[in-house]
């Protein structure tokens, strides 16, 4: 299980426990402790059922937002128990995808195991969204009608029985599978449905949950793709159409219980579907925009600061860009009503990318749009991140006045908890007393756990040593993730944060004091600071 930790501990590290909340401050921790948290990580896989009842994991669900006027439940899992949960689903990721239906057949697109060692991501990156919709736009060609349908909230409504029955046909490893039911089981407060959204190992037990029904559907000859919940299933005739989606909803109902979206259920001509699909344009369209808007979906965007051609790629990158007008099609989502979301979130991650005195605009106009482009506002809040250091003062400024503001003002954006995770995140560098003041606020207001424990971090950043200093004294009455934030947060304290970690110490879990293991390592180093 080792090799499986380590390489669960090496994703993490790079590329983070979950896409849709701001990354904890254990991805540092993993990157540079990564042999104590496999050891510890072990020691957890000894002692399992002890440490499950000690040192339960911790976890959140909280809102995202789901488009303009759409919500879902997204979660955040203690990152300890998370890499171990990754490492168990790891060790049978082979199993798992030898069980599915092959991506040869050009029918399932989504979440394909392939573990890179180079670059520790855990899918093969050449399947997804972009091939599901063009071998999607091949099939319609060949067909007169399109099915397009997908899945009731597929992942909340997951049966643990069912995954369990799937999970025990796909691989002979009788370690794993009961230690991943238990772990599901108690990040779903011990109801028996529901998988954690945002992180790749329930991706991957889900896409194996969905296997029966994608062979049922192959033997029945039917023509389908799909990619996560979505199915785009395609006929010779509108009978044969409603026939699949009688089928499909069958055998969904039936074997796991789920149901299909009722008002995303539709029937069309292939023509139609031709013209509405959102990110592929028809062949034959002439025209430029649309051409061009294509050929930018069609790039690949994939950075690894890591790579060892790290440079030579980032340059390579640039020169790419450089064929396409990026501010002049941001402007044109910006225009409408509606931003197209996929298009307008690879707009923003190619910003970075710009030349200094454009990327500044095009970040002062990001911020003036705020509401519009609420559905994608977490994209805008890291490209900002990302760029603060880059930032001449007066760019900077602006940002941090349009985010304080959206915070004063209580806007809807920011009352979106992920939204205001990601919103902190970005005020963390904003020196200004107001900054503090919304920060001390929010702390008070929410009722947000990883947005409290963000905070606290945020807090000695700044170090706010009499807000830390003072919070130590309610160290009792706090939860686990804020006491853990507090012993990070404490270094800032000097003689009197020594002290009192000395007088804690014989009372911490091995996962508290990793931490603070780690922060001692750290605060040695002259400059250093808490990243956040």
């Amino acid at each position: 299980m080792d090799k499986h930790f380590r390489s669960a501990v090496q994703n993490i590290a790079r590329l983070g426990d979950t896409d849709v909340l701001p990354f904890p401050i254990e991805n540092h921790i993993f990157f540079d402790k990564e042999d104590q948290v496999v050891d510890l990580l072990s020691k957890i896989d000894r002692g399992f059922d002890d440490y499950l009842f000690k040192d339960p994991p911790l976890n959140e669900s909280v809102l995202a937002p789901a488009g303009y006027v759409g919500f879902r439940s997204v979660t955040q899992i203690d990152p300890i128990w998370n890499a171990y949960l990754l490492g168990l689903v790891l060790s049978v990721g082979d199993e798992i995808e030898a069980a599915r239906v092959p991506p040869a057949r050009n029918t399932v697109f989504s979440y394909r195991y392939e573990f890179d060692d180079s670059s520790k991501a855990v899918f093969n990156p050449n399947v997804g969204w972009h091939e599901f919709q063009a071998e999607s736009v091949r099939r319609a060609k060949q067909n007169s009608f399109v099915l397009t349908c997908d899945i009731s909230d597929f992942y909340p409504r997951i049966y643990h029985h069912r995954l369990e029955n799937a999970l025990m046909i796909a691989t002979k490893n009788n370690s794993a599978v009961p230690r991943i039911m238990k772990l599901l089981n108690a990040v779903s407060k011990n109801v028996s449905y529901g998988l954690p959204v945002g992180g790749p190992a329930a991706r991957l037990l889900s896409e194996l949950l969905l296997n029966r029904v994608d062979r049922l559907l192959l033997v029945q000859g039917i023509s389908f793709c799909r990619f996560v919940d979505d199915y785009h299933i395609f006929a010779p005739t509108r009978e044969k159409a409603y026939s699949n989606l009688v089928f499909l909803s069958e055998k969904l109902l039936e074997n796991e219980g789920l149901a299909l979206h009722k008002a995303k259920t539709r029937i069309m001509t292939s023509e139609e579907f031709l013209s509405v699909s959102q990110t592929i344009r028809s062949e034959d369209s002439n025209s430029a925009e649309e051409t061009q808007v294509k050929g930018f979906l069609s790039l690949s965007l994939r950075y690894d600061p890591y790579s060892s051609t790290a440079d030579e790629d980032y340059e390579s990158l640039r020169g790419e860009l450089q064929r396409f007008n990026v501010v002049g099609m941001l402007t044109a989502e910006i225009e409408k009503s509606r931003v197209h979301q996929a298009l307008t979130r690879k707009l923003i991650s190619a910003v970075k990318f710009l030349e200094p005195d454009v990327k500044a605009d095009a970040v002062r106009s990001l911020i003036d749009n705020a509401p519009l482009l609420y559905p994608v506002f977490p994209n805008v809040m890291l490209l900002f991140k990302s760029l603060l250091n880059d930032m001449d003062g007066d760019t900077k400024q602006y940002i941090f006045q349009g985010v304080r503001n959206l915070l004063t003002d209580e806007s809807f954006i920011t009352r979106v908890p992920a939204n205001l995770g990601y919103a902190i995140r970005v005020i963390a560098d904003d020196e200004s007393e107001e900054a503090e003041l919304l920060l001390a606020k929010i702390y008070n207001e929410t009722p947000a756990l990883f947005i409290k424990r963000d905070i606290i971090l945020i807090m000695a950043k700044r170090n706010a040593h009499f807000w830390i200093s003072d919070l130590r004294r309610a160290y009792n009455r706090l939860t686990d993730w804020e006491r853990r934030a507090l012993i990070v947060a404490s270094f800032i304290l000097a003689d009197e944060g020594m002290h009192w970690r000395r007088n804690i110490r014989r009372e911490l879990s091995d996962i508290d004091k990793l931490y603070q293991d780690w922060t001692q390592d750290k605060s040695l180093i002259s400059g250093w600071s808490i990243p956040i």
